[in-house]
């Protein structure tokens, strides 16, 4: 039977409900239940190493549900607050006939506490090791009491809510597998169970959710994802009903079409909130009506998605063919929100939109360059200077403190080291992201000029246009900011810092270093820049950028919501640390 499953990024309840409803008018039969709060507990046993990051908001067994010899080591509050919030998930599912799912990460890695109190527990070592500052270890699920605990827990956690489906990331984000290939460190784990080929390994790791919802009372299907292809063929044989690996069952393999955006770190308009993305919406939803037969995923980067809400709803199985189609489907969806008249004209928006995006999309690595660089090293907070490493704790720390960057200080003030990988430094990655940038600029230019026409003469979708608008602008800030770090860093990258300051001036008009010149154009670009952040934010009514709902929720994946404090302590600090630069370039100013 298809299944049609919505998810969204969401621990709110009130939000949830909205969530739930939409399901059920779209006909979903499953909604995503495992959402929660970001378990903050897991970085604060050390807040200088960025690691843990990857797995704060990934869901795992338990944090639901600490069992009796875990709990010396795993807060018991946060678990109890995870769990109340899924039964009161599990009541409004009930109230809609929607089936549940699970969509973690296990076996996740455990507090080292616990392996030298239980040692035979220890499992595969799962870290990346350049982009942590210990290692972790994720527990064994051959070990016989380890498989015990897990099933039991398993057991509590379906019956409060009765998980339908499962669906697991391992070898990745602080989890994994013994003797895995796809372990970061390379394949490892206890000698205990390295005897055990790896298809059996794998059945036994998904039969621990199927044994534990059979406890449950009743049956559920669970996938792993993360498995190597050449490791695949060996489990497929040993697969039992409702395991799949990859999605491939031992009969086949289940497709599942996606609408949305699921992977959030690859989304290259991140991290604007909800940049219209239409034209993509369009393709996808053409792709699923050619093929009905597939399961279905619609993943709403935000309960409030105006626009792909509204155009799911209105097409979902409806979708005509072709490109023709496509672009009549857009412009009936564009006279919606804007009226016939200026229909054209907005579908004119979503289309440049995509093709911006397209400018952009083979920019990633692990995560798209506007997640890893503006987002993870807090490119748009940090400052430009010449000499990070002697900025004092009160001008550092507010963006030291959440950049992901687990090896020396020398690396981390280098702006362009993307968790120790830097794929995008240098003259020629610098003139590769200028030749995107060149030519995406004014196809967002055009757009951001026809979305401010629309704001100005369309009446009832005011706000909606208005807020967009907004979001357009902020992504231009966002495009601007990553090619002003490459074009900063690449010229400090350049620099002999041993070198006494020479007057390398070719003309009059230079008198000194060019590079004082070049530097002095970036820093000023930014500024303004930041400047027109700053304005775009505070104009805004409903957030245009991807911040923690407090505070006390930031974390190295997502900005505070007092972004606005940082960005004007960027400038100063720019400001401040304007004149050290010449303790690197010749300059005749005094």
């Amino acid at each position: 039977m298809r299944k049609i499953s919505l998810e969204c990024p969401t621990a709110d309840l009130r939000e949830y409900r909205k969530l739930a409803e939409l399901a059920k008018e779209l006909g979903a039969t499953h909604l995503s239940a495992s959402q929660i709060e970001p378990s903050m507990w897991q970085w604060n046993v050390n807040r200088y190493d960025p690691y843990p990051n990857w797995s704060l908001h990934r869901p795992t067994v338990f944090k639901y549900i600490v069992p009796e010899a875990l709990k010396p080591y795993l807060p018991t509050d946060y678990a109890k607050q995870n769990l109340d919030t899924l039964a009161e998930r599990v009541a409004i599912l009930k109230e809609f006939g929607l089936k549940a799912t699970f969509a973690g990460m296990e076996p996740a890695y455990l507090p080292e506490a616990v392996y030298r109190d239980h040692p035979s527990w220890r499992g595969p070592r799962c870290d990346q090791a350049r982009r942590a500052r210990t290692e972790y270890y994720a527990p064994c699920i051959d070990n016989p009491e380890v498989r015990e605990m897990y099933v039991n827990a398993v057991a509590e956690l379906c019956k409060v809510a009765p998980f339908e489906h499962f669906q697991l990331l391992t070898n990745d984000s602080g989890g994994g597998l013994c003797w895995n290939d796809r372990l970061y460190p390379g394949k490892n784990g206890p000698l205990a169970c390295k005897h055990i080929p790896i298809g059996e390994r794998v059945v036994n790791f998904l039969s621990i959710f199927q044994e534990g919802a059979r406890i449950a009372g009743y049956e559920a299907e669970v996938n792993v994802r993360n498995i190597l292809d050449h490791d695949a063929p060996a489990a497929l044989p040993l697969l039992k009903p409702g395991q799949s690996i990859n999605n491939r069952t031992l009969e086949h393999e289940t497709f599942t079409e996606e609408i949305g955006f699921r992977n959030l770190y690859l989304e290259t308009t991140a991290p604007v909130a909800r940049l219209s993305r239409m034209g993509h919406i369009a393709e996808q939803l053409q792709k699923v009506q050619a093929a009905q037969d597939h399961n279905l995923l619609i993943a709403l980067r935000d309960p409030d998605e105006t626009d792909t809400i509204a155009f799911v709803k209105k097409y979902l199985g409806r979708m005509p063919e072709g490109i023709v189609g496509r672009y009549t489907a857009l412009t009936d969806m564009a006279a919606d929100f804007v009226g016939p008249e200026l229909a054209d004209k907005l579908v004119r928006v979503w289309d440049l939109i995509e093709k911006v995006n397209a400018r952009f999309d083979h920019l990633e690595s692990g995560g798209h360059l506007f997640t890893l660089g503006t987002v993870h090293q807090r490119w748009l907070v940090r400052p430009f200077v010449a000499f990070p490493g002697e900025l004092k704790p009160e001008e550092k720390n507010y963006y030291r403190e959440f950049q992901f960057q687990a090896q020396s200080e020398e690396d981390a003030d280098n702006m362009l080291d993307l968790q120790a990988h830097r794929w995008i430094g240098g003259y020629s990655g610098q003139v590769q992201l200028e030749k995107s940038v060149n030519a995406a600029m004014p196809q967002l230019n055009q757009a951001i000029a026809l979305m401010r026409e629309l704001s100005e003469t369309a009446g009832t979708a005011q706000d909606y246009l208005k807020s967009q608008l907004l979001k357009l602008k902020l992504y231009r800030c966002i495009i601007r900011n990553a090619n002003n770090v490459c074009k900063f860093q690449t010229i400090l990258d350049r620099t002999d810092y041993s070198e006494e300051p020479k007057d390398t001036s070719l003309n009059i008009w230079e008198q000194g270093d060019i590079r004082y010149f070049k530097v002095n154009e970036i820093m000023r670009e930014e500024i303004d820049n930041t400047l027109e952040i700053i304005s775009l934010l505070e104009q805004a009514e409903t957030p245009i950028l991807q911040t923690a709902p407090s505070t006390e929720l930031e974390t190295v994946m997502t900005y505070a919501p007092n972004v606005v404090e940082n960005l004007k302590k960027k400038i100063a600090i720019m400001e401040n640390h304007r004149r050290d630069f010449t303790r690197l370039y010749k300059s005749y100013n005094r």
